[in-house]
């Protein structure tokens, strides 16, 4: 009975020690749960902050927890620099006070070690444990070490005074071994066996485990201390889950609130592009019409006297003719007239220089007529229209930059019209569509041009009708698109221009012209290298389904 009550002794003290060590480590664990949980949040959502401000966050949470728990704590780097410590003269210095390295070890390792610390302070040395401090990908940052000296002298107390205990019992047990010893030995060793066993329960994870030992003697006080320090241990496990929870869920709803207000700037830069864009092609389209009816009249004029101009030279060259047959030998006056007059070169050219009078005339006519239809701009009605028109009223208007220029030879354009019907349609939006994409594809040939990667520049634009759609292709032989940006192509705001030189709203307007007004199809194709081709597909809807009059276009190739 003796030996059985020291051995007693002696695995009460052992139990004791390991609880105090294990609940060192879950409490040292927790610590670096909450540290990995800052650290991870810190470098994802505050990646623009420097080290010292990050290092800084760092310290002050070591000094929260360390007025919380009433421990001594501090982490260091993988080479065991302190990061943050309760003293802040130590920050920076590097750690040698464990001197077999279990701080080292655990580092590399990451198993959890204890080590006494000596000071002057403390002669006995500090109870400390080690263990490995890592971010949320599983990154090693470096070791947690927290004391748990107090933890330790209770343990270590509480197991001096059960072998004091243990010792009397074996004095008692041995002279009254023959009567008790059996009600003795069970008395003994059940609590024991519950206690062991509410141990092996709490080191597997289990902190609602308790004891129901209920004797008013030292494994009494030892089950009443074991399940005090199990509350406290859940109670301090529920508070941190409940803080940690609690900051995910405000770091959720702020992510929320940035999300929804950097949708609602984007959605107001939009409409406040769009508002601009629209008036300024509103604008546009009474400037152009204004311009085009100021041209008109005095054009009609000169186009309509023509013709009589015509036919009275026609009857005065007749007449001149027939002075010269009948009257070969005129009077010496008028034979020097016609000398100086050079009367048959005025016969022969005065003819050729109403025709070419003529001649520029219609072409002031065609272009008044181009810009009369790409002044429809303004307009919001939905009607019949020939998008051919609309296209040719687009080139007049771009012609200029279609020529050649100082720094690059003209730019071909290839038309390839097919039988396509007037359609239904905002004539203005689609004139707007084609002003945007034959833009986009003249910067895309001036610049290929300019890097020696499209030597002879080229647009074709191609339209068909494809079962009930009219479809239009704009084309260009420049340096492609890359892959990585088309699925970006017709986002707002979205420019691979220079600073200045676009807004990036062309596209994004385009697209939902095309898609939402009309519901069509707008989309790109290209690979690097081969140029780039938008194809636009709009429903043929009811209305006139005459042919288009400028249908007689095929295959033409102009400047």
């Amino acid at each position: 009975m003796a030996t059985l009550s020291v051995i007693i002794g002696a695995v009460s003290a052992y139990q004791q020690l390991k609880i105090a060590k294990y609940l060192a480590q879950e409490e040292a664990e927790e610590v670096a749960g909450l540290l990995e949980y800052f650290v991870s949040h810190e470098f994802e959502y505050h990646e623009t902050r420097s080290r010292e401000e990050t290092l800084a966050q760092l310290q002050e949470h070591v000094q929260s927890l360390h007025k919380q728990r009433q421990r001594d704590l501090e982490i260091v780097d993988r080479n065991k620099i302190i990061l943050a410590d309760v003293l802040a003269e130590d920050i920076g210095t590097r750690l040698d006070r464990d001197r077999n390295n279990e701080v080292g070890k655990t580092i590399h390792d990451g198993i959890p070690r204890t080590y006494v610390e000596a000071s002057p302070d403390y002669p006995q040395g500090i109870q400390l444990i080690a263990v490995v401090f890592k971010t949320k990908k599983g990154e090693t940052i470096g070791a947690v070490i927290l004391e748990y000296t107090p933890l330790y002298e209770a343990a270590l107390a509480t197991a001096q005074k059960n072998i004091v205990v243990t010792s009397l019992i074996s004095l008692a047990s041995s002279i009254l071994a023959l009567s008790a010893g059996y009600l003795l030995s069970k008395s003994i060793s059940k609590p024991i066996k519950k206690l062991q066993q509410a141990v092996v329960n709490l080191a597997e994870g289990k902190l609602n485990t308790r004891v129901s030992i209920r004797s008013q003697d030292e494994i009494g006080d030892l089950a009443t201390s074991f399940n005090k320090m199990a509350d406290d241990l859940q109670h301090s496990r529920d508070e941190l889950v409940n803080a940690n929870e609690q900051l995910r869920e405000e770091i959720s709803d702020r992510q929320q609130a940035e999300a929804e207000l950097q949708q609602a700037l984007k959605e107001l830069q939009k409409t406040q592009i769009q508002l601009i864009q629209s008036e300024k092609m509103s604008s546009l389209g009474q400037l152009v019409a204004g311009v085009a009816h100021e041209i008109n009249n005095p054009v009609n004029f000169i186009y309509g006297n023509l013709k009589y101009t015509d036919d009275y030279t026609q009857q005065m060259l007749l007449l001149i003719k027939l002075y010269q047959k009948y009257y070969p030998n005129p009077e010496p006056e008028i034979q020097n007239a016609n000398q100086l007059t050079d009367i048959d070169y005025l016969i022969e050219d005065l003819p050729k220089m109403l025709a070419s009078m003529k001649m520029g005339a219609e072409r002031i006519r065609e272009i008044v007529l181009s810009l009369r239809i790409f002044s429809h701009l303004g307009e919001a009605e939905f009607k019949t229209a020939d998008l051919h028109e609309g296209i040719e009223s687009t080139l007049l208007i771009l012609q200029h930059r279609l020529k050649a220029q100082n720094n690059r030879p003209q730019i071909q354009m290839v038309k390839e019209y097919g039988e396509m019907p007037k359609i239904q349609c905002f004539a203005g939006q689609m004139n707007q569509v084609f002003m945007n994409l034959l833009a986009n594809a003249i910067d895309a040939l001036e610049e290929a041009f300019q890097k020696e990667l499209c030597p002879n520049p080229l647009i074709r634009i191609f339209s068909q009708q494809v079962n009930d759609r009219v479809v239009i292709r704009i084309a260009d032989n420049g340096s492609g698109i890359p892959e990585a940006i088309q699925s970006r192509l017709f986002d707002p705001f979205f420019t691979t221009k220079a600073v200045g030189k676009g807004t990036g709203m062309g596209l994004s307007i385009s697209y939902q012209i095309i898609t939402e007004k009309h519901g069509g199809s707008l989309e790109c194709i290209s690979s690097p290298g081969q140029g780039a081709e938008f194809v636009i597909a709009i429903p043929i809807r009811a209305g006139k389904s005459v042919q288009s009059s400028s249908c007689d276009r095929h295959d033409r190739v102009t400047g």
